[in-house]
C-alpha cells in the first residue's frame, strides 16, 4: 500500500493511453530516489487522482516558480506528457525578456513592464506576476499557438485608460469585439483558431493599456498553465494581489506545483531564514487554499547549484538542504507530496555531472534543453508509476 498513491496515476494514465518515459542513462542520477514522498496524509491526492482516473472533472494544475518556470521548457513537457491544454499566455518579448517556445506573441509598439521581482512593483500583479504596459497607438501582439491549442473563446486579462480595450484581427481579416467582464475583455470566436492579432483602440489622445495576460479557451479535459518570473522567490509572489481573484475566475488550481525556492536560498548561509522561508510559503499556500480549499500541493525542491561568495568565487549552496527540510515540513503541515529533485540529481556536487553531461548551465543554476526534458520526464515517472 506504500505507493498506492502513485499506482493509482499510473492506472489512470494507462486507461488514458499515456505510457512512461523512458529516462537515459545519466551517470550519478539515483533514479531509486524518483518517487513522490508524502510525510502527511495522501488522503488530498488520493481524491484528486480519483478524477483522474475516472475523467469525470475538468482539472487545472498550475506550476509556479522562476527562471526554470518562465523558460517554459520543464512545464511544457509536463503538459505534453499529460495531454493538457495551455493556460496562461503572456508577451515576455513585449517586456524584452526570454519567453516560452511552444507559443509566439510577436510584439509591436512600444512597451514597458513592472514584474513581481521589483521591491515596489508599479502596476498591480497578478497571475503572470508581470504587465505589459503600452500607450503606443500602433502597439499590438501577433499570437501564433499550435493547433492543438486551438482556442474558441479568448479572455485579455488587463485594464485600459481613456477607453483603451483590445479587439482581436483573425488571419481572415475578420475583427471581433471584446465584451467586458469584470476585469476581464472576453471574445467569442465562430469557430475554433489559434492565430490572431491583438490589436488596441482609444489610443490616440491618453489612452493605455495595462496588459497582465491572455487566456485561451479551449476544449482540453486537463489545463496546465505556468506562472514563472525570472528571479522570483516567495515575496515576489506575494506582492502579486491580484493573484487569487485571478485564479478564481480563470482556473482555481487543483493541483499547485511548487517550484519556488531557489532564489530565496540565494543567499549567505548564515542569512538563509529558515523560519521566515516557510511562513512566506505558509501565506502563499493558504491563499491558494482560500481558492480551493482541496487543492493538492506537489513541492519540487531546489536543484543542487552553486552560490556567489565573491566576485570570482563561487561554492556549494548548503541552503539547498535546508530548504529542502522546510518544505518535506510544510508537506507534513499541508498534506502535499514533495518531489525531491536534489537528491534525485545526486545531492551535493552533482551540478558538476550534469554540466559535464551538458545538461546543465556552467552557471551551476539553470538547466539546458535536454535537462529540463530530463527532469520532466522523471517528475512524470515518479507520478505515473510505482517504483
Amino acid at each position: 500500500m506504500r505507493h498506492y498513491l502513485i499506482l493509482i496515476v499510473f492506472l489512470s494514465l494507462a486507461v488514458a493511453g499515456q505510457d512512461t518515459v523512458s529516462i537515459p542513462d545519466v551517470p550519478g542520477i539515483r533514479l531509486g530516489e524518483n518517487r513522490l514522498d508524502f510525510p502527511g496524509s495522501r488522503d488530498r491526492f488520493d481524491s484528486l487522482l480519483s478524477h483522474l482516473q475516472e475523467g469525470d472533472k475538468h482539472l487545472n494544475i498550475l506550476h509556479i516558480g522562476g527562471s526554470h518556470v518562465q523558460a517554459g521548457i520543464f512545464p511544457h513537457r509536463l503538459r505534453e506528457h499529460f495531454g493538457a491544454g495551455r493556460g496562461l499566455l503572456f508577451p515576455w518579448k513585449a517586456i524584452r525578456t526570454n519567453a516560452p517556445t511552444d507559443y509566439n506573441l510577436t510584439p509591436s509598439g512600444i512597451w514597458e513592464r513592472s514584474r513581481c521581482t521589483e521591491l515596489l512593483p508599479a502596476e498591480q500583479l497578478g497571475l503572470s506576476g508581470a504587465v505589459a504596459v503600452t500607450s503606443d497607438p500602433l502597439a499590438s501582439l501577433r499570437l501564433e499557438l499550435p493547433a492543438a491549442y486551438a482556442f474558441s473563446r479568448m479572455r485579455i486579462i488587463g485594464d485600459g485608460e481613456g477607453g483603451a480595450e483590445p479587439y482581436l484581427v483573425l488571419e481572415g481579416g475578420d475583427t471581433i469585439a471584446a465584451e467586458r467582464q469584470g476585469r476581464d475583455f472576453l471574445f467569442e470566436l465562430d469557430r475554433p483558431d489559434s492565430v490572431c492579432t491583438i490589436c488596441l483602440k482609444g489610443m490616440e489622445e491618453e489612452g493605455r493599456f495595462h496588459l497582465r495576460g491572455i487566456w485561451p479557451e479551449g476544449e482540453q479535459h486537463i489545463v496546465y498553465t505556468e506562472c514563472g518570473v525570472n528571479g522570483a522567490s516567495l515575496p515576489s509572489w506575494l506582492r502579486c494581489e491580484l493573484l487569487a481573484d485571478e485564479l478564481e475566475r480563470l482556473c482555481p488550481p487543483d493541483l499547485v506545483i511548487l517550484g519556488i525556492g531557489i532564489n530565496d536560498a540565494n543567499v549567505p548561509l548564515s542569512r538563509f531564514d529558515t523560519e521566515a522561508f516557510k511562513a512566506r510559503y505558509r501565506s502563499l499556500m493558504d491563499e491558494l487554499r482560500r481558492v480551493n480549499p482541496d487543492v493538492c500541493f506537489l513541492f519540487i525542491t531546489n536543484n543542487d547549484c552553486w552560490l556567489r561568495v565573491g566576485r570570482q568565487r563561487r561554492t556549494l549552496n548548503r541552503n539547498t538542504q535546508k530548504a529542502e527540510q522546510a518544505m518535506m515540513q510544510l508537506a507534513r503541515e499541508y498534506d502535499a507530496a514533495v518531489w525531491n529533485q536534489f537528491r534525485i540529481m545526486g545531492g551535493f556536487g552533482s551540478s558538476n555531472r550534469w554540466v559535464g553531461a551538458r545538461l546543465m548551465n556552467r552557471d551551476h543554476i539553470h538547466f539546458l534543453r535536454p535537462g529540463y526534458e530530463l527532469l520532466a520526464d522523471l517528475l512524470y515517472n515518479a507520478i505515473a508509476i510505482e517504483h
